[in-house]
């Protein structure tokens, strides 16, 4: 997902250039694995400090359920809104000065190219649940035989509780 932003770097601020998007990523790291295209629209905005990326995505990934570890997919959807600043400028191809604390996924390259995809990769990260769950009301694993309580009871004997407590039940 890289975008040529030379003539839009030339023209006057607030220029505007909107593009529709279906890719296919297959390499976002070993964090995420897409199932489905990356689709949605985007937006940008020539501004002072350089371009503004602005649109809204859809993308479904798979993931693994926190309770029964079963593999699943689901839909994502996220915004994506980051300012791009340059690093040579436009006019005259001076080599412009670093800024402090500056992300170096936000930065335009020498030849005037913006590339999406680390941002991209953050914010679907970011978009992603803690603790992901193949239904709301998924059972997960036994904790003593680890039989995935979605396929059905396991035939393991269930304690009473903790043994610690095994004195106070003797009160009654």
């Amino acid at each position: 997902m890289r975008f040529n932003v030379a003539q839009l770097l030339k023209e006057p601020v607030g220029s505007t250039r909107k593009y529709h998007l279906a890719e296919d990523i297959q390499d976002l790291d070993g964090e995420v694995k897409l199932t489905h295209l990356i689709e949605g629209a985007i937006r940008l905005i020539h501004t002072t400090e350089g371009v503004l990326v602005s649109g809204q995505f859809y993308t479904e990934v798979e993931l693994t359920c926190s309770r029964c570890l079963e593999s699943f997919s689901t839909a994502v959807d996220f915004t994506l809104e980051e300012e791009f600043r340059p690093t040579i400028a436009i006019s005259t191809g001076a080599k412009l000065p670093p800024v402090d604390g500056e992300d170096e996924a936000t930065l335009i390259d020498s030849q005037h190219i913006i590339n999406l995809l680390e941002v991209i990769r953050q914010d679907i990260i970011l978009a992603l649940p803690p603790r992901p769950l193949c239904k709301p009301d998924c059972a997960g694993l036994c904790s003593q035989c680890g039989q995935n309580l979605n396929e059905g009871p396991c035939t393991c004997e269930q304690p009473l509780g903790d043994p610690r407590w095994e004195a106070l039940r003797t009160l009654r």
